[in-house]
């Protein structure tokens, strides 16, 4: 498995009383396929994982993965529970799909007791056990956990750990860790750094912004590895209204971009609540226009 490109996090459409449009998710999937997405994460943040019990889940994982067999895209599960135990459960489980690899966020509700020593144990051993490489995430944003520099050099040593979804924001870090592992691929979380992360030595990302304009996000990464930094800089410069207008307003934001690109976004599950009809006016408007420059580039 080569961890590198743009890989979309995917949004799992929802009816408006909340139940799960799995033939939504199917029509989306299909539409991809024939996007240069490098692939996808499935019950991703964007996802709306936190929401969905055991057996929605694994309807998802499922239909996904029937949806996108034969693409040739990446397929990586979200899998990260709060215990060692429910992880390795959902791991295994995606590996029996033919996922090729699990994005395992760190477990975050008894933040006191996650110290550096606890999460490496923790990934360690689902690295041990897991049937399918791990692909660390770190989003301290959502989280309130931080996986630490030198507990990332430390886990990158593990043969089974493949990666880092590294959604910090910050460049120093990713700085550290591509000139201390520049074999250890690291794929950033934000839109607006895509084309500055690949300078300071990222594979890729995997970015929410990538599930409503596909070919937007992935003309930055094509263009830097064509050795064009103009086209580059032209293209992740393009990117900033759009991420600027859903980035603020949550998942809910990020639906409503994608529905702006053409997908099938629909709501968030409750408690989150759906956008205003300006907000979404705002949001379609800098999709739109996103949508006529990659249209003329």
């Amino acid at each position: 498995m080569e961890l590198n490109g743009v890989i979309a996090a995917l949004t799992t459409p929802f009816a408006d009383q909340g139940g799960i449009r799995l033939e939504e998710l199917q029509a989306n999937l299909a539409r991809y396929a024939g996007t240069p997405l490098r692939g996808y994460l499935i019950l991703g943040s964007s996802g709306e994982a936190i929401y969905l019990d055991p057996e929605e889940k694994r309807a998802v994982l499922r239909t996904a993965a029937e949806a996108a067999h034969g693409s040739g895209k990446l397929l990586l599960a979200g899998t990260g529970e709060e215990s060692l135990r429910a992880t390795l459960a959902a791991t295994e489980y995606a590996a029996s799909l033919g996922y090729d690899a699990a994005v395992v966020r760190t477990p975050h509700y008894y933040k006191k007791a996650m110290t550096a020593a606890a999460l490496m144990a923790y990934y360690r051993e689902l690295a041990d056990q897991a049937a399918v490489p791990v692909v660390l995430y770190n989003i301290p944003p959502l989280t309130g956990i931080d996986l630490g520099l030198e507990a990332v050099l430390e886990l990158a040593q593990h043969p089974r750990i493949a990666g880092l979804k590294e959604s910090s924001g910050s460049m120093d870090k990713l700085v550290r860790i591509a000139a201390a592992r520049p074999d250890f691929p690291v794929l950033v979380g934000g839109a607006s750094t895509v084309y500055p992360s690949l300078c300071a030595g990222a594979a890729g990302a995997i970015l929410a912004l990538a599930a409503a304009l596909p070919e937007g996000c992935c003309a930055v990464e094509q263009a830097f590895r064509a050795g064009d930094h103009a086209r580059a800089l032209q293209a992740q410069r393009a990117l900033l209204p759009a991420a600027a207008a859903f980035e603020p307003l949550g998942i809910a934001g990020l639906k409503a971009a994608v529905t702006a690109g053409g997908y099938i976004g629909g709501r968030p599950r409750r408690p989150q609540l759906p956008l205003e009809a300006a907000q979404m006016a705002m949001i379609a408007a800098a999709v739109a226009g996103l949508r006529a420059v990659s249209r003329t580039a």
